[in-house]
């Protein structure tokens, strides 16, 4: 495999997948149809890919046991969202974005994948990307909040899926910053102050968007990240610098202007109108109300549930019955992935959304676990893992799998990691950005 890697395509390709995973993570909360535009090339790059190692006879055994379990999961969910298209005859229908091939991408994840481990890209092209979209979306959210005057920033987008992919990528700024410092590269010292603006604007663009939901996940990926500076930084610094970071979102919450204060206080007013005064007209009582909606979904078909395009029909029967409050007819999805994938796949669908994130997160903690003495293999492993808890937090108040940007960033960075993680174990050829 190693000629295929080092030969002139090998090289080329592994260039052309840099330049994809850099642009679709710089891009991803920018540039409103990134995520098509790199889609397409990656579709093509795991052709060309699939040419190359046909035409070199090396193509069987080149992947390891982890590498199928991934695809397998990929497969099994993207085939099971498949099979309840067919079986309603309706395509998927996204909020903003209309009806969809979405059902399609993971398949197309799984192949690109495959094609990452082989031509495997440096992790610069997929740091320097997080950092870059990072960046520009804190920029964008402080331009739109204090010159446009908006309520909540969300560049043109729906503000949640805007607010959760900029603390996602805040979140692996700060792993790439750690990696940066551990590095003996050149400019370092300034890739490393990059990082932590860019982490710091990433996690600025989520609070001005307002986005309550993905806050939840705040504690559980410092969790996560705190053993990424073992070994790296002084634990003097870091405490320096957790306490830094604590009193600058005290700061920022604490700003009237910022607006943040209002959105935490008003989930215990939402939550007093739903359950004391049963006033579902609020932002968590509508979600209560679909939540309502979607198990009353899961009951008429426990095991595959109502299919792909019977959830509107359902919500407005429910209202004409009096069971909804009228509001919820006005959505298209259940606000949250498990309840939604529930109600139009029944516990075929849930098992293949669950086995999704865990397959993704059983190897990436394995990846950790193994790589104690491989910082820039543990540093992206827990990337990794950041990545699906963060995911996983997201939908359960948001249906992140029924929106463009959210599903594309969930496919796009855990393939892009678990690619680089490739090229960080030992004996992997060396490239570089």
């Amino acid at each position: 495999m190693q000629s295929i890697q080092e030969g002139v395509a090998g090289r080329t390709l592994s260039l052309i997948n840099g330049a994809i995973m850099f642009g679709f993570s710089a891009s991803l909360v920018l540039i409103p149809q990134a995520h098509w535009w790199f889609g397409v090339a990656a579709l093509i790059s795991s052709l060309l890919a699939c040419v190359v190692m046909v035409s070199n006879r090396q193509y069987l055994f080149l992947w390891a046991r982890d590498d199928y379990k991934i695809v397998s999961a990929l497969v099994f969910f993207g085939g099971v969202w498949w099979w309840s298209v067919l079986a309603s005859g309706q395509l998927p229908l996204v909020p903003y974005g209309g009806y969809r091939h979405i059902y399609t991408w993971p398949l197309l994840a799984a192949a690109f994948l495959l094609a990452l481990r082989v031509f495997t890209p440096s992790p610069n092209w997929l740091w320097l990307g997080v950092c870059c979209g990072a960046s520009g979306a804190g920029l964008v959210a402080i331009y739109e909040r204090a010159i446009v005057g908006l309520d909540r920033a969300d560049n043109g987008i729906n503000a949640i899926p805007f607010g959760n992919l900029s603390l996602l990528m805040s979140s692996l700024s700060l792993v790439a910053a750690i990696y940066f410092i551990q590095s003996r590269r050149r400019f370092r010292y300034g890739l490393t102050v990059f990082a932590i603006s860019a982490a710091f604007l990433g996690f600025l663009a989520s609070l001005l968007s307002g986005t309550r939901g993905g806050w939840v996940a705040i504690p559980f990926i410092f969790a996560l990240l705190l053993p990424a500076t073992a070994d790296i930084i002084a634990p003097k610094t870091r405490n320096i610098g957790l306490c830094f970071i604590a009193l600058l979102v005290v700061a920022i919450i604490a700003f009237p202007p910022s607006g943040v204060w209002l959105r935490l206080a008003a989930i215990f007013e939402n939550i007093y109108q739903y359950f004391i005064s049963h006033d579902a007209s609020t932002s968590l009582g509508a979600r209560f109300e679909l939540w309502r909606a979607g198990w009353y979904m899961f009951k008429e078909n426990p095991f595959m549930g109502v299919g792909e395009g019977a959830v509107k029909g359902w919500l407005s029967t429910l209202v004409s019955e009096g069971v909804l409050y009228d509001r919820v007819v006005i959505y298209s999805q259940l606000h949250s992935d498990i309840i939604d994938t529930l109600a139009r796949r029944g516990l075929l669908g849930v098992i293949s959304l669950l086995w999704l994130y865990i397959a993704f997160a059983s190897v990436f903690a394995k990846k950790a676990l193994h790589a104690s003495d491989n910082v820039p293999a543990r540093l992206l492993a827990i990337s990794g893992m950041v990545v699906i808890i963060a995911f996983f937090d997201f939908g359960l108040s948001q249906s992140m799998f029924r929106d463009l940007r959210g599903f594309s960033g969930f496919l796009g960075f855990s393939a892009a990691v678990w690619g680089c993680l490739g090229q960080s174990q030992p004996g992997a050829p060396n490239k570089s950005c």
